[in-house]
């Protein structure tokens, strides 16, 4: 079964805009995330994508605690 967890992610189709599109990220898929080099988002890399990451604006410990979540929703639900 996937483990999901529900982050906004940066729509880089604007420019300089800080619109976000609600997606779901599979955590089963998920190899590292980290800080971007600015700081204002993190920076999601799964197996599939590209260098580059995937931009997200929630912080890492949000995302750690989203995580717990989901796995305590499997383990107890």
């Amino acid at each position: 079964m996937a483990h999901f967890v529900k982050l906004n992610q940066l729509d880089l189709s604007h420019d300089n805009s800080r619109n976000y599109t609600p997606v779901l990220f599979n955590l089963d898929t998920i190899v590292s995330v980290e800080p971007s080099p600015s700081g204002k988002h993190s920076v999601i890399n799964t197996r599939w994508n590209n260098n580059s990451g995937t931009r997200v604006k929630e912080t890492l410990d949000e995302i750690l605690e989203l995580s717990k979540n989901s796995t305590n929703n499997l383990i107890n639900g």
